[in-house]
C-alpha cells in the first residue's frame, strides 16, 4: 500500500528528473559544486519518502478508523432505517433484518423464516421465475396496513443471490385515497317506466294518491342515501350522492325497484322504474353522460332495472318483469315520418339483419324492402347465403316474379356504397352480429329496428333508432312503419307472409310477447294476402328433426323442480332453430317455468337456447354466458368448449340465478 502511494503524484517525478538532470549539468562544469548538489538532492528524496512514510501510515490509519465507522454507521442506520426491511436469499429465508421490520410483524425472531410465509407469497418462485433486479407489490395488507413491498437484488455480480424487501408503509396515503374515494361522487337517473299507462290503469279516484306514492317512496329512497336530488318532470327524478351510499343500494339490490312494485292503488300494470348510475369518470360531465348512457341502457333492456356504470364495469340488477305494451302508435307514427325523409334522400338502400338469420329477420328485410319500393328506392338485401331455418322462405322469395335478383352478397354490396346510401339494420342492436358487420363502417346513414333488450354492445352510429323491446317481433314494428311511411300503403302477397311468419315465430304462434298492436299487425298483413296456412307450411321440419326433438325431450332432467334443462350428444346443422323449438316443447311440461336446450353443430360452435314462462328472467342467465335476449327469450353461442362443460355452466349459471333472487 505504501509503495503504491508513495509516487502516487506524476508531477513529483518529474520534478526529482529534472533536478537530476540539472545536478549532471552542474557537475559536468563544476565537480565539487556537482557532487553537494547530488548529495543534496539524495537527501532530499530520503527526507521526501520518509515523510511520505508517515503521511501513508497517518492515512490508513484514518481511513481503517473511518471505515469502522462508517460500518458502525451503515449498521446504525441499517438498524434503525425508518423503512421495515429485511435480507433474504435466493430460497426467500430472512438472513437479517432491522427493527421497523419486527415492529411491524410484531415478531422480534424473524431470522431463518420463510418470507412466504410472511407475505402469503411464493417469493422464492417469483425470484427463480423474474429475470429482473427490481419487482414490487404496490399493496399488500399486514396486520390490517397497507404496504408497498419493494424486492431488490442487492448480490450485484455474487454468486450467492441475496434480496433486499423493502416494506413502505402506505398506509396515510391509502386513508387518503379512501377519503378521496368516499366523497366522489355518484349521479343517477331515476325514470318510472310507462308513467302515463300506469296512472290510466288506475282509477281515477286513486290517480293522485298512485303519483304521490310513487313519488314518497322514490324520495324516500334517496333521502336515505344523504344525497341531493331534484325532480325534472313528472316521472323522472335526477340525484347525486356519495360512493359508499351507491355500496349500499347494491348491498340491497337496488330495493327501490321491488318497493315501487308492491303498490297496489288499483292500478291493474304494477309501476316499475329504470335507473341509471355512474360512479365519478374524469369529469362530471362525463359521469353525467354515463349515467344518462345506463338509463338509455335500463329502458332498451325493458325497464325495471337498474343499471350502474361502476368504472370498467356494468353491472345490472333487477329485470324480473316484462315489458308494457304501449297502447299509442305516437312513436310508429314519428318514425315511419322520419324513415320516409331519410329513405326519400337516399340513392339506394341496402337492408341486412343478424348473422345465420331467422324468418323474424328475413321478414323484417322484406318489409323494409317494400317501404323501399312504395318509395320508389333501388334497395337490395344483403344476405351471404340462406341457411335451414329461412331456406323454404328463401327459395320462396327468390322464385316470385320481380324479386329474383332482391338478395346480394358482401362484396356486391360493396359496389353499391356511395355517400348517399342508407342502411337499414333490423332484428338486431349489435354491430358485431349483423349479416356484414364492416358495412355498418362504410356507411353513414343508418336506420336500426330492433326489439330485442339492450346489451352492453350498441349501434350508436345510427341516425334513426326504432328501438322498442315491448315488442313482440322486428317484423311486427316493421309491419306498423309500413302503414306510416305511406297512406294506404299495400304490400304483396309474398312480403306479408314473410312478415306474419316472423310474428309467428317470435310469438309462437301467438303465445309469447303477444299485444293488441300485434294482432292489429297480422290483421294488417291478413288483409294483405298473407295467408296463414301457407305460413304454418314455412314451419314445417323434415321426420330427423322430430326424431331429434324427441330425443332431447326425452333426456331432459329438471333441476330446482322448475327448470328443464337437455342436450344432443350428437353435432347438427341447424342449432340455432333446433335448440329453440325444443325449448319451445319443453315448456309444456307441467310445473316446467324455464327451459334451456344445448345443442353442438357443425362449426364446433355451441347454442344454448332459454325459453321461460315470464317468471323466470333467462335474459339474466344467459348473460351470464355471455348471452342476451328477452325475459321469457334467449340464446347465447359459446365457443372452445366441450358440450358437458358448457352443460355445466348453464347449471351453474341458474343456481346462480336462483341463490341471488332467494338472496
Amino acid at each position: 500500500m505504501t509503495n503504491k502511494l508513495r509516487f502516487n503524484f506524476p508531477e513529483i517525478k518529474l520534478y526529482w528528473i529534472v533536478i537530476a538532470v540539472y545536478c549532471g549539468i552542474i557537475t559536468y562544469y563544476d565537480r565539487y559544486i556537482g557532487i553537494f548538489s547530488i548529495a543534496l538532492l539524495i537527501y532530499l528524496i530520503y527526507y521526501n519518502s520518509r515523510v511520505m512514510m508517515y503521511k501513508n501510515n497517518d492515512f490508513l490509519i484514518d481511513l481503517k478508523n473511518l471505515s469502522i465507522d462508517m460500518d458502525e454507521i451503515t449498521k446504525q442506520t441499517m438498524l434503525n432505517f425508518p423503512v421495515a426491511f429485511c435480507i433474504i436469499n435466493n430460497a426467500g429465508k430472512i438472513q437479517w433484518n432491522n427493527s421497523k421490520m419486527a415492529l411491524a410483524l410484531s415478531n422480534d425472531n424473524l431470522i431463518d423464516m420463510d418470507i412466504s410465509d410472511i407475505l402469503d407469497v411464493d417469493l422464492a418462485k417469483k425470484l427463480s421465475e423474474n429475470t429482473e433486479v427490481f419487482f414490487e407489490y404496490k399493496d399488500y395488507v399486514i396486520n390490517d396496513k397497507h404496504y408497498k413491498i419493494q424486492v431488490i437484488d442487492v448480490s450485484k455480480k455474487q454468486k450467492i443471490k441475496k434480496y433486499a424487501v423493502y416494506f413502505f408503509d402506505i398506509n396515510e396515503e391509502f386513508n387518503i385515497w379512501e377519503q378521496y374515494n368516499n366523497i366522489k361522487p355518484v349521479i343517477t337517473f331515476i325514470q318510472v317506466d310507462n308513467f302515463d299507462e300506469v296512472l290510466n290503469s288506475s282509477a281515477d279516484d286513486f290517480k293522485p294518491l298512485l303519483e304521490a306514492d310513487i313519488e314518497r317512496r322514490i324520495r324516500y329512497w334517496l333521502e336515505r342515501k344523504d344525497g341531493i336530488f331534484t325532480k325534472l318532470s313528472k316521472d323522472k327524478y335526477f340525484c347525486i350522492f356519495h360512493e359508499p351510499m351507491l355500496k349500499v343500494a347494491e348491498e340491497e339490490k337496488f330495493n327501490v325497484l321491488d318497493d315501487l312494485r308492491e303498490i297496489e292503488m288499483s292500478n291493474t300494470i304494477p309501476v316499475t322504474l329504470s335507473i341509471g348510475v355512474s360512479t365519478y369518470e374524469k369529469s362530471l360531465m362525463n359521469t353525467y353522460k354515463n349515467a344518462i348512457s345506463a338509463l338509455d341502457m335500463a329502458l332498451g333492456r325493458g325497464g325495471d332495472q337498474a343499471v350502474c356504470k361502476l368504472h370498467e364495469r356494468t353491472i345490472f340488477y333487477g329485470g324480473k318483469t316484462k315489458s308494457v305494451e304501449k297502447r299509442t302508435r305516437v312513436r310508429a307514427r314519428i318514425v315511419g315520418r322520419s324513415m320516409r325523409d331519410l329513405f326519400e334522400k337516399a340513392d339506394n338502400i341496402l337492408i341486412m339483419g343478424h348473422t345465420y338469420p331467422d324468418l323474424d329477420s328475413l321478414g323484417s328485410c322484406m318489409g323494409v324492402y317494400s317501404i323501399a319500393q312504395v318509395l320508389n328506392k333501388e334497395a337490395k338485401v344483403v344476405l351471404e347465403k340462406s341457411n335451414k331455418s329461412i331456406e323454404t322462405l328463401f327459395d320462396k322469395i327468390k322464385k316470385t316474379e320481380g324479386y329474383e335478383n332482391i338478395f346480394i352478397t358482401h362484396n356486391e354490396a360493396d359496389l353499391l356504397i356511395n355517400e348517399n346510401t342508407v342502411l337499414v339494420v333490423v332484428d338486431t342492436h349489435k354491430a358485431s352480429i349483423s349479416e356484414y358487420p364492416q358495412l355498418v363502417e362504410k356507411i353513414d346513414n343508418i336506420m336500426m329496428i330492433d326489439h330485442h333488450r339492450r346489451g352492453m354492445e350498441f349501434l350508436e352510429k345510427a341516425n334513426l333508432i326504432y328501438h322498442e323491446t315491448y315488442v313482440s317481433s322486428a317484423s311486427e314494428m316493421v309491419t306498423e312503419l309500413i302503414q306510416y311511411v305511406e297512406d294506404d300503403a299495400k304490400i304483396d302477397t309474398i312480403t306479408a307472409e314473410a312478415l306474419l311468419a316472423g310474428i309467428t315465430l317470435d310469438t309462437k304462434n301467438f303465445a309469447f310477447k303477444t299485444g293488441v298492436r300485434t294482432f292489429e299487425a297480422a290483421a294488417f298483413l291478413r288483409k294483405n294476402g298473407a295467408d296463414p296456412i301457407e305460413v304454418k307450411k314455412l314451419f314445417q321440419g323434415d321426420y330427423e328433426s322430430f326424431l331429434l326433438r324427441a330425443n332431447c325431450i326425452q333426456n331432459a332432467k329438471i333441476i330446482e323442480e322448475k327448470v328443464a334443462i337437455s342436450s344432443y350428444g350428437k353435432k347438427v346443422a341447424n342449432p340455432s332453430l333446433t335448440a329453440s323449438q325444443i325449448a319451445d316443447e319443453l315448456l309444456n311440461i307441467r310445473g316446467v317455468q324455464a327451459s334451456f336446450v344445448i345443442i353442438e353443430g357443425l362449426n364446433d360452435v355451441i347454442q344454448v337456447s332459454a325459453r321461460s314462462l315470464e317468471k323466470i328472467n333467462v335474459q339474466i342467465i344467459m348473460e351470464m354466458l355471455g348471452g342476451g335476449g328477452h325475459i321469457d327469450m334467449a340464446a347465447t353461442q359459446i365457443k372452445n368448449s366441450t358440450l358437458e362443460e358448457v352443460i355445466t355452466m348453464v347449471e351453474e349459471a341458474v343456481e346462480k340465478y336462483f341463490e341471488e333472487e332467494n338472496n
